[in-house]
């Protein structure tokens, strides 16, 4: 009769345990995502690229860009650039509005902490023509799964 029981309570157990396993593997995988790849044209007569992509914290996102060719900057005017210890006509990248941008050319790496949204914009205003840009999200969540 006891060994019954023991049997009982290890099937119960084991029952349980495999139950706690399924539904925690059904959850993982709603979470996380495939990395996705995203082509932006960066326009150098704009001041910034709204991207359009939502980002929330523990997705990581890699920007990929070049430099392209400009008149200047002067020295005088080098202080004025959106991010001037950056070279003119290199590729920005910033996930807040007011945030000092980050260099992205040849290429970041942003680890996203808090909500954000992807901008990207050109260093210089002697600039002309558009830089291609690749932006790769980790995403922590599925995008679909965000809203």
């Amino acid at each position: 009769m006891k060994r019954a029981g023991a049997l009982c309570v290890v099937g119960s157990a084991f029952l349980l345990v495999s139950l706690v396993l399924a539904q925690s593997s059904k959850t993982d995988s709603k979470k996380s995502a495939p990395p996705q790849d995203y082509w932006f044209t960066v326009a150098a007569s704009q001041v910034w690229t709204d991207t359009g992509l939502d980002l929330e914290a523990g997705d990581r996102v890699h920007v990929y860009g070049t430099v392209m060719a400009c008149e200047g900057p002067t020295p005088s005017e080098k202080a004025h650039l959106p991010l001037p210890s950056a070279p003119g006509g290199s590729l920005l990248v910033k996930v807040h509005g007011e945030m000092t941008p980050i260099l992205a050319s040849p290429d970041a790496d942003l680890p996203i902490l808090d909500a954000s949204h992807l901008y990207l914009g050109v260093n210089g205003w002697h600039c002309h023509g558009t830089i291609p840009a690749k932006v790769h999200v980790v995403w922590h969540k599925r995008p679909e799964d965000k809203h």
